[in-house]
């Protein structure tokens, strides 16, 4: 019979053959499976990193050139990426990495959204861009800026 160190590490191994995870996703699937485990879930999430087999920088560069491809904001990357488990300060230095503009995925967002948009009214067609972009994560500043140009 295995120890339940070797049932932890191959059941890691499995969620890792899916995708890659984040340690904070590792740690509540595993979690799930071995409730009362929490300690020896912690050795095995401590070894995989020290054999690279998990790594949060190698899954929030993945995961941030995911999000990045989509136009969205900002605040809606930091969201996602929070749900994962991901450190701001890691975001924020693969954002830099990526050359990552907001400004230009907020142009890309209303180049899609002004294709499908019928409004007439001039006032509510600008309402409706807006709380568009706020859906999708832009911060005022940078909608009203670039709704300026």
């Amino acid at each position: 019979m295995k120890s339940i160190h070797d049932q932890i590490w191959e059941s890691a191994l499995r969620i890792i053959e899916v995708r890659i995870n984040s340690t904070f996703e590792m740690r509540q699937k595993l979690l799930k499976k071995f409730p009362d485990e929490e300690g020896e879930i912690i050795r095995v999430i401590d070894e995989m990193e020290r054999v690279q087999l998990l790594s949060d920088r190698r899954f929030a560069e993945e995961f941030v050139h995911h999000l990045i491809q989509k136009p969205i904001g900002r605040m809606k990357i930091m969201i996602e990426t929070r749900r994962k488990g991901l450190d701001e300060d890691l975001v924020d230095q693969i954002l830099e990495n990526e050359n990552w503009s907001e400004k230009e995925s907020l142009k890309k967002a209303l180049e899609e959204k002004q294709r499908t948009l019928n409004e007439k009214d001039e006032r509510k067609r600008k309402m409706k861009l807006i709380n568009f972009l706020r859906n999708r994560g832009f911060k005022d500043s940078v909608i009203y800026g670039c709704l300026k140009e």
